[in-house]
């Protein structure tokens, strides 16, 4: 008789197959993401669409900052480290044409205040200082705000920016108000320095003009991490009487404005800026690149510099025509993202620490990761009693065990559907393989038998169709599909519970037919095997009953092999729920695995295949625990 192994050697063993576990779910996430990189519709784009506030001029700037341009591998790495947020220069709202009058041989003057129209968005607050503002002015709205499932899902990097939507949602005015003491904090910190000419007095730009015609008044603004930004307001001076177009001493600007430029590749960056000239391909003219400005211009106006840092930089020159006019011109240079070491986006690794959003985001379904598998938060779930807040005890359980129904997830509808469906294949199963087993070769045999083949040859999609056809359509005993009917919570618990049976009845079914067949011939089989030994010819002779016989001896020793299969049928059944769940619409896990692969929601994808994985190891690892509660002589030594 084997000797028993004592405590240490059973944990570990326990702990040598944790360890297992992890280094085989790590090494197929990384197998997992590289496939997934290599699928047709790039997931470079997806992971970044992901984000729903992303802007399509922050695409190549993401691209860079979380390494999506690289390798999958560096992809992995920063999929599963994080990443950092980037700093963000500093932006100038559209600024509308200032008309000037000439003033004798002082000329004329322009002046625009910048104070309304700029904006920093690299000026940001954390999420606490935010509360810390909101609970001073209205501890009450803070309170509606913090139990928004919005705020709760939010990653730290995202918070504060959903706060404040949130905080907009809920009081407009307070909501300005913040925004406009935010702005002038930030305002304040920003640096204004004007070009060619122009003159800065706190937020006022201002510059002089000599001469009747069409200007541009350019400026820079650099933010605290040296980001800069380069605006222009346009100028018209006008002369008493006016000057027509043309016409001799009105000077007509030869420079459009030109838009930021986001680099592909620092090292190569060129741009054409002949396009923005306005004086005609007729017309000659030169460019010369400003002393202060990095980089070469040529003859046709073609801008070049290899950037060896990331950054921001302002870019000024100037463009003479043939009559000898200048008119200067600028423009920024964004050739690299700078992270901000203040805000950071966690990768997926910290989901063990407990944060949820570092999941990710479906880009399907426009929400988090955690709270499609999880459901929402049940402190913020909107479902009440019989229409009311719940106030007893009474109501504030059934008001829990209501959400917990209603509000569980995708996970919670599955395991709502597997573990019903997991216990009636068992009950059913068992006892006719070994019923199937005793009276081998009867005519209770055979028919056993004939059934188990049939369920295990049933098609799932098309056994559902037809009872969905049967049951749903012809006798309309149960519903058709989906996981309850809407606004029953309203009703109360008892008939949430009723509601939810009656959807899972038909999906159950079919789920435990395809399961019955197969485990009632792995029971038959093993205990056919078992049957015929020794021991069970002893235990007879011994005088036992025929009950104690095979219920104590033969079944104990036959299901074994059984549980090993019982164990690691449950990743199985999990993931084997897709055809089931798609047939009747229930949002379960299946039903969700299947359209992230259908849609290319490379997030979702993951972490369902990374679920199924670790089910598979808790499998093994159930198997090894039910062999010592089946067998007590199997221990390790």
């Amino acid at each position: 008789m084997p000797t028993r192994g004592d405590g240490f050697n059973d944990m570990k063993h326990l702990l040598y197959r944790a360890l297992q576990m992890i280094v085989i779910v790590a090494a197929l996430s990384v197998v997992l993401f590289g496939l997934l990189s290599a699928m047709p519709g790039n997931p470079v784009d997806m992971l970044i669409t992901s984000n729903p506030r992303v802007r399509p001029e922050d695409v190549i700037r993401l691209k860079k900052l979380r390494g999506l341009d690289q390798p999958w591998y560096v992809q992995y790495v920063r999929w599963m480290r994080g990443y950092y947020e980037p700093h963000r220069p500093a932006t100038v709202e559209s600024l509308g044409l200032v008309t000037v009058q000439l003033d004798g041989k002082n000329g004329g003057s322009a002046s625009v205040d910048l104070k309304t129209a700029l904006r920093d968005p690299d000026a940001h607050m954390s999420a606490a200082e935010i509360q810390a503002l909101i609970e001073k002015g209205s501890p009450t709205l803070w309170k509606t705000i913090e139990k928004d499932p919005a705020v709760i899902n939010a990653s730290q990097a995202d918070k504060q920016d959903v706060i404040l939507e949130q905080l907009a949602h809920h009081d407009p005015d307070f909501h300005a108000k913040l925004m406009q003491s935010l702005s002038d904090e930030a305002t304040g910190k920003l640096k204004i320095s004007g070009l060619f000419g122009a003159t800065v007095q706190g937020t006022r730009v201002e510059q002089r003009f000599a001469e009747a015609g069409n200007f541009r008044m350019w400026f820079m603004i650099t933010n605290q991490s040296g980001l800069q930004t380069v605006a222009s307001v346009p100028v018209q001076v006008l002369q008493t009487p006016p000057l027509k177009k043309g016409a001799g001493g009105f000077v007509q600007s030869l420079l459009d404005a030109i838009p930021a430029q986001i680099v592909d590749d620092p090292k190569t960056f060129s741009v054409d800026l002949a396009p923005y000239v306005l004086a005609g391909k007729e017309m000659p003219v030169r460019y010369v690149l400003d002393k202060e400005s990095p980089g070469k211009i040529d003859a046709t106006g073609h801008y070049t510099h290899e950037f060896a840092k990331p950054g921001q930089t302002a870019i000024r020159f100037s463009v003479v025509d043939a009559q000898n006019r200048v008119t200067h011109g600028a423009f920024s240079v964004e050739h690299g993202p700078v992270p901000d070491k203040t805000r950071f986006n966690r990768g997926f690794i910290y989901v063990f620490t407990g944060d949820k959003s570092a999941m990710g985001f479906s880009s399907n379904y426009k929400r988090p990761v955690w709270e499609l598998l999880a459901g929402t938060d049940e402190s913020s779930s909107p479902v009440i009693v019989a229409g009311a807040a719940p106030q007893t005890f009474l109501e504030k359980v059934q008001h829990y065990l209501i959400s917990m129904f209603t509000q569980s997830g995708r996970v919670g509808n599955t395991l709502q559907l597997m573990v019903p469906a997991i216990l009636l294949s068992l009950l059913i199963a068992l006892p006719l393989g070994v019923l199937s087993a005793y009276k081998q070769y009867s005519w209770l045999d055979y028919i056993v038998n004939f059934l188990a083949f049939l369920g295990i040859s049933l098609p799932v999609f098309w056994f559902g169709i037809m009872v969905m056809a049967l049951f749903a359509e012809q006798l309309q005993w149960f519903p058709a599909g989906g996981v309850q009917t809407p606004g029953i919570q309203e009703d109360g618990l008892w008939a949430v519970v009723a509601d939810r049976f009656e959807h899972a009845i038909l999906p159950t079914l079919v789920l435990s037919i395809a399961y019955i067949g197969r485990w009632l011939r792995y029971m038959r089989a093993s205990m056919l095997e078992v049957l015929p030994a020794d021991y069970i010819r002893t235990a007879r002779a011994k005088g036992l009953s025929e009950k104690v016989v095979i219920l104590k001896h033969a079944l104990r020793n036959a299901l074994i092999p059984v549980v090993t299969i019982l164990a690691l049928s449950v990743p199985a059944l999990f993931g084997g729920a897709v055809l089931t769940e798609t047939v009747f619409s229930w949002p379960g896990i299946g039903r969700l695995e299947y359209d992230a692969v259908m849609n290319s929601d490379y997030y979702v994808a993951i972490v369902v295949f990374l679920i199924a994985a670790v089910l598979v190891m808790i499998g093994n690892l159930l198997a090894d625990l039910l062999y010592v509660v089946v067998d007590p002589r199997i221990r390790t030594k």
